[in-house]
């Protein structure tokens, strides 16, 4: 893989080309970024109605003989949430003009991107009423769905609790509540907002040629724009942290113990690459001490992990126990937790954590996907190691360095979802 190729495009538009000879496919990320503001819900419905036709492209019927005569042409949308701020996703992937025989395949999918984004149907100087109803409906319903998952869940609620009056506690996929009172011109108007003026990363990644796809780009992106509008940064709290536990009962068999972090490490610090390696050691997988001590040899989890939400400074760790064992269970994960701090850590687990982690960021690197992920961390934090970069500092950490990282993580929130009395 080659290094990435940045270009200014003006307006708020930064292109960011990864060639690499290996991929027989262009994978191509349309990233706009929106403030996770009040208008949370109706960013994530925009892309979702826009999804479902545009001019020259009316339903879904046109939308696929188009993707079925560029080669199967895969196309799709996408919300997600990095720190305090949503990314509007428009992706597609397509074969390598390279390998085919038509001429203009690349040019053909921009074009269809920018229809897709930039001449939505109206109807009242607004979308569609039924697109709008029928999208409605559909991310309705996967908010609601994610009870079903207690695991996610109960991940949910511990991030709601611990980061209650911040922005940061806004579930990416909207609310139910907005969903029910939606206006349907305010809708418009968000996304008005976000093709005039939301900063806008555009990934591209495969054997592609820089000056072709840079130009391609500017032949068919059709935004109007003036200003671009600065997105908040988001707030890390670093001091004043208090413990609080959190009840939930609901009809489950399993519970669900959740504990929030507050790391006090920025992505942008040096401390973050060791403490990427604390996460790893605690909880990232067979090598990790709540593995091998709380699930292993206690068993008294079904399942536990440690996970990092880098971009908001937290860390969450994650069980599924039974509701009787719930303080031993607690007690026996905040002792994992307080031995990282004493630098109770061997070397076999030092390194197990070490080398699992370059070996997941090595896979990375044959993912366009995953590729455009990193790459969009660096785009949102204002970072700029490269995948090979990021590898080499994970492997310079030391013990000491994590001991030391270790001291700045503070317990913040404590979320059980319990079963209902009678249940357990």
């Amino acid at each position: 893989m080659s290094d990435i190729i940045i270009k200014e495009l003006g307006k708020g538009i930064n292109l960011h080309i990864i060639p690499d000879e290996k991929f027989k496919t262009v994978y191509i990320s349309y990233c706009f970024h929106r403030d996770l503001d009040e208008d949370y819900t109706y960013n994530a419905l925009t892309p979702a109605v826009l999804k479902r036709g545009c001019k020259g492209y009316e339903d879904q019927k046109k939308i696929g003989a188009f993707l079925e005569e560029q080669y199967g042409a895969l196309f799709d949308v996408g919300v997600q949430k990095r720190g305090e701020r949503q990314i509007l996703r428009f992706t597609m992937d397509l074969v390598n003009e390279a390998y085919t025989s038509k001429d203009g395949l690349l040019a053909q999918c921009f074009y269809f991107l920018n229809r897709i984004i930039t001449k939505p149907l109206l109807e009242n100087s607004t979308f569609r009423e039924d697109y709008i109803s029928q999208e409605k409906e559909n991310l309705k319903n996967r908010i609601l769905a994610m009870i079903n998952d207690k695991m996610q869940y109960s991940m949910e609620r511990c991030i709601q609790e611990m980061c209650k009056d911040e922005k940061y506690s806004r579930f990416v996929l909207g609310s139910v509540e907005d969903l029910e009172s939606l206006d349907f011109q305010r809708l418009f108007k968000v996304y008005q907002d976000m093709i005039a003026s939301s900063p806008l990363d555009i990934f591209v990644v495969g054997n592609v040629d820089a000056e072709k796809v840079s130009l391609l780009i500017k032949n068919s992106l059709d935004l109007d724009r003036t200003q671009t509008k600065i997105i908040p940064e988001t707030i890390i709290k670093r001091v004043g942290i208090k413990k609080r536990e959190v009840v939930e009962e609901m009809d489950v068999a399993q519970a669900k113990l959740n504990i929030g972090f507050r790391t006090n490490t920025l992505v942008n610090e040096k401390e973050y690459f060791p403490l990427v390696v604390y996460a790893s050691i605690l909880g990232g997988g067979p090598h990790s001490k709540l593995f091998i001590n709380v699930r292993e040899r206690s068993s008294l989890a079904y399942y536990a992990f440690a996970r990092l939400e880098k971009y908001k400074g937290l860390m969450l760790i994650g069980s599924g126990i039974d509701q009787k064992h719930y303080q031993k269970a607690l007690d026996i994960i905040m002792e994992q937790v307080k031995d990282m701090e004493k630098g109770n850590i061997s070397d076999t687990e030092f390194t197990a954590a070490v080398n699992a982690i370059t070996t997941s960021l090595k896979s990375a690197k044959d993912e366009p996907e995953q590729l455009v992920s990193y790459y969009l961390g660096n785009a949102v934090t204002g970072a700029n190691f490269t995948l090979d970069d990021f590898i080499q500092e994970i492997q310079k950490v030391k013990l000491e360095d994590v001991v030391e990282v270790s001291k700045r993580v503070k317990v913040d929130t404590v979320y059980l979802l319990s079963p209902k009395e009678g249940n357990s």
